[in-house]
């Protein structure tokens, strides 16, 4: 039960973190190109900063636990948490602010009604969700399998 807790706290933790980092992101480069698409340098310091935080607290939780497993199940909480900050409250926020209302009011009719409909964007929601949270899983087992195979040891070996 303990570690359940310790994987539970971590990837609520972290997850919110990177979630927070990657919304901070994609509303500056929203700010600096008044353009609601996110641009391929802001979706790349997204991807790096996550890739840094969810790995980093794998390693940490590695370092807790001395095995991988929990690391990936963190990662995947983490990152399920993390596209869903990323995408779902940056939407919201977004509609909300003028340059996401001025690129509303500029879609044709086809794209509207495509952007309305609940059921498509529901079904393209869980997919990217699906995939962050397979992704969220392999960093967080990746950073801890990297320290836990390649740490230095930490006391001198005896003669």
């Amino acid at each position: 039960m303990a570690r359940l807790g310790l994987v539970l706290r971590e990837g609520l933790v972290f997850g919110l973190l990177a979630g927070v980092f990657a919304l901070i992101i994609r509303l500056v480069a929203l700010l600096a190109t008044n353009t609601a698409m996110p641009n391929p340098f802001s979706s790349f310091v997204t991807t790096a900063l996550t890739l840094l935080i969810i790995g980093g607290a794998g390693r940490k939780l590695a370092a807790t636990t001395g095995t991988t497993t929990p690391s990936l199940q963190m990662g995947a909480l983490a990152g399920g948490i993390t596209e869903l900050m990323r995408n779902l409250v940056a939407a919201i926020i977004i509609s909300y602010l003028p340059a996401g209302q001025s690129a509303l009011a500029h879609l044709t009719p086809a794209a509207r009604q495509a952007a309305s409909d609940t059921g498509g964007v529901a079904i393209a929601l869980g997919q990217q969700l699906g995939l962050e949270i397979v992704v969220g899983a392999m960093i967080g087992w990746f950073g801890a399998w990297a320290l836990l195979r390649f740490q230095p040891p930490r006391k001198p070996p005896v003669n």
